[in-house]
Order: structure tokens, then C-alpha cells, then sequence
């Protein structure tokens, strides 16, 4: 028998199993900042910074199952984040030079960024043109992208470029925008995500050219930190015959206290 929950985004998949109260961003994630800083959400102005618990980013948008099906991305997320924390801790080129090397499952990360997508979308969270866009459920071809195993198209998944942008500055916390294409003057098309991990930014694009190009930064073999003269790699895994792209070098050199 299918059975489908009501409030459950992926329900036209059949086999829900129970309601579950997912977070909008990864608990794990949250529950390492807590409390923490946000930005992106509708009950901010753009661009202001507000604070949150892990309790208060949660909504009912999937059932216990399609959930379930989610949490290996989930923990692709949270290795990177941790990582992340870890290397914004060290403050000078020897303090970075003790960082161990790691490598991420991209497809796992680029999949969390569109279940990301999907939950906000779902959960009425985004903001478009200082606008809410309210609850809508994410189309069949964004779940079916995020549920099927199947490989995606070229030019669809994880970009990390941001115009040649050589430093950072740290936000103690996360932040996203919604990437649009506005298809009337009052309507907009979601079709990807900003996300900045603890001032890291990273961008889900989930559209694809019809000729099959891509934009600079897709699925970079490696995400490259720099402190002085001291550079740490954080590789990313990708399947065979991934096209071989440059990557985002980026200066790093820890964030200042409150």
C-alpha cells in the first residue's frame, strides 16, 4: 500500500512513514553553533543578522521516512562544517599547518544543499526581493532530483567561484539567499542556493543550460585555504568523467573576537 503524509514534500514518492520535525538546516549543524547568528531568514531585513536556536528553525516538511532517506547527506554537511570551525580556530599560518587534510563525497554535499533548498522552500523561510515567498511545496523535478539515484546533468550540482573573491570575512553562524529567475514581474522561479557556512560560501545551482555549459566553479576538485604561506586542501571526491575545473583559492586568517 503507498501511503503519503500530507505535510511531507516528497509524498508523491509514496511510502511515508510517520511526521517528523526536520530542521531547516542539519541539527547536527545547529546544534554546533547554538546559539548563533543568522541571515536569510523572512523575519530578517536583507542583510541583517539576527540570532536563533536550533529549536526555532524546525518544520514539518517531510515524514520520518523521506527524512531518513536524507541523513547520509546530512552528515556529509556536518564533517565539512566541523571542518570549517576548525580551520576559522587557527589564527596563524602555524596554528593552520596543524589542520589535517580532509575529503568530501561531493555528491552527498551538492544533494544536502538541494535538500536545504527543498526544506526552506517548503517551510515559506525564503525571501525574494525583501519579499516572503511563502510554504510551496518544491517541484517534482527538484525531489525527484534529490531522491533518485541517478546521475545529474552536466552543469547541475555544488559551485564554489564567487568572482575571483581571494578573502573572507568570518559570520559566526549561517546564512542563504535564494537564486532566482524572475519569469513574470511578480513571479520568481527558485532554481538554486547560496549557503555560507561560518563565512564559507558555497552555491547549489539546480537548473541546466540547454546546451549543457556550465558556469565557472562547478564541482571544483578542491576548496584551498591560505594563511601566510601556509595552504590546507579540502579535496572533493566527484564521480568519473567530471570535467577537470579550477578551484577557489581563499585567505583565511581566523575570525576576530566578539
Amino acid at each position: 500500500m503507498i501511503m503519503s503524509f500530507e505535510k511531507c514534500y516528497a509524498r508523491h514518492l509514496g511510502n511515508c512513514d510517520g511526521k517528523s520535525r526536520e530542521h531547516v538546516i542539519s541539527r547536527v549543524i545547529l546544534e554546533s553553533l547554538a546559539p548563533f547568528g543568522v541571515q536569510g531568514f523572512p523575519w530578517l531585513k536583507p542583510g541583517e543578522t539576527g540570532q536563533a536556536s536550533p529549536n526555532s528553525l524546525t518544520a514539518t516538511v517531510l515524514c520520518k521516512h523521506h527524512n531518513g532517506l536524507l541523513s547520509s547527506y546530512d552528515a556529509e554537511a556536518a564533517k565539512l562544517f566541523a571542518h570549517l570551525k576548525l580551520i576559522d580556530s587557527k589564527r596563524t599560518p602555524n596554528e593552520l599547518g596543524t589542520v589535517p587534510q580532509i575529503s568530501i563525497d561531493g555528491i552527498r554535499f551538492e544533494r544536502w544543499l538541494l535538500k536545504v533548498l527543498c526544506g526552506i522552500q517548503a517551510s515559506g523561510n525564503f525571501q525574494v526581493n525583501g519579499k516572503f515567498f511563502g510554504k510551496l511545496s518544491p517541484s517534482q523535478y527538484m525531489i525527484d532530483l534529490l531522491y533518485r539515484d541517478e546521475p545529474w546533468k552536466l552543469g547541475i550540482g555544488l559551485y564554489i567561484d564567487f568572482e575571483q573573491r581571494k578573502r573572507l570575512n568570518a559570520f559566526r553562524g549561517l546564512g542563504y539567499d535564494p537564486i532566482y529567475v524572475m519569469t513574470t514581474p511578480t513571479n520568481a522561479m527558485i532554481c538554486g542556493i547560496d549557503i555560507h557556512l561560518w563565512g564559507f560560501p558555497f552555491r547549489g545551482l539546480f537548473a541546466v543550460h540547454e546546451d549543457g555549459s556550465f558556469l565557472p566553479g562547478y564541482r571544483p576538485p578542491k576548496l584551498e585555504i591560505v594563511n601566510g604561506e601556509v595552504r590546507k586542501e579540502i579535496t572533493f571526491s566527484w564521480p568519473e568523467g567530471t570535467p577537470c575545473n579550477s578551484w577557489p583559492t581563499l585567505t583565511r586568517d581566523g575570525t576576530n573576537p566578539d
